[in-house]
């Protein structure tokens, strides 16, 4: 009853804000996002640490303050997505997203394997490359609410994106592969040492999981690295040079796409979530 409760309360919510128009309503997810951040700090002190780790604590009070707001935004304008995703059409999409490099993603035979991070509006690049280029399969964390879970999915569903629950989600991958379906993979988050390697992340120790890496080589195909960026209300997608899995060992693989995710969060470290306890595993004493 609890859920049901919760989920029709929610629909009505979105339904409501559905009614306002695209500018307004970002309007007041950031405005959301700046009363999180004034009263929730938690996420702020995680981003705190963090920050102050990868940067040997060589980084300003000012800057430390302009991306701990930038993540709430980020996160605020991600739900935003979420909710309006269904809304945008192509045309609608061409006057707010630019490409740098899509020759790669063009060129590619499928299946491949699309590596991304938690970095700049996650949700909106999961839409626009299914617009644009192909339906993907994704992994999706398990909410409690199975009724959110079920309109989460359908949501992405409804633009191309299909969505596998994390627990058993690597056998539905595999399976879409065997399909010659493309899948996405998000690998920035700390994992259990058990399913990873150590790798050079942000200049620290850190582990990461081998499961792109796994498939790339199982499959023998490529892995293409692709983020997204803002700046105001427009974004730009960023493909990378696809990584081929020939001659490489799983763990040269894996720092390979540490690499890349370093280079882009050092270049635009406002678009990374740095609200993750990243370094948990390789430094269990940061975040106390």
């Amino acid at each position: 009853m609890k859920d049901k409760i919760q989920y029709y309360i929610i629909k009505l919510l979105i339904k409501f804000i559905l009614l306002f128009p695209k500018k307004l309503r970002r309007v007041f997810f950031t405005f959301l996002a700046s009363i999180t951040y004034i009263f929730y700090s938690k996420n702020k002190k995680v981003i705190e640490k963090n920050l102050k780790y990868v940067y040997n604590n060589n980084i300003s009070e000012a800057k430390i303050k302009y991306i701990q707001k930038e993540c709430y935004k980020k996160l605020f304008l991600n739900i935003l997505t979420i909710i309006e995703g269904n809304t945008y059409t192509k045309d609608d999409l061409k006057k707010i997203i630019t490409f740098e490099n899509e020759k790669y993603i063009q060129k590619l035979e499928k299946p491949f394997i699309i590596i991304t991070a938690h970095y700049g509006n996650i949700d909106l690049l999961g839409l626009v490359l299914a617009k644009f280029f192909t339906k993907l399969t994704q992994v999706q964390q398990k909410i409690n609410n199975p009724l959110l879970f079920k309109y989460l999915e359908q949501q992405r569903a409804n633009y191309g994106m299909n969505m596998v629950e994390k627990h058993g989600a690597v056998k539905k991958l595999f399976f879409a592969l065997k399909k010659k379906e493309p899948i996405s993979l998000i690998i920035d988050q700390n994992t259990n040492p058990k399913y990873s390697t150590k790798v050079d992340f942000l200049g620290k120790e850190a582990y990461q999981t081998l499961t792109s890496s796994q498939l790339s080589k199982k499959f023998n195909i490529p892995l293409l690295p692709v983020f997204i960026t803002q700046d105001g209300d427009n974004y730009k997608v960023i493909f990378k040079k696809p990584i081929y899995p020939e001659d490489k060992t799983l763990e040269e693989l894996n720092q390979l796409q540490a690499d890349i995710m370093s280079k882009m969060i050092f270049k635009y470290p406002q678009e990374w979530f740095w609200c993750h306890k990243r370094f948990k595993n390789s430094n269990p004493s940061l975040y106390y």
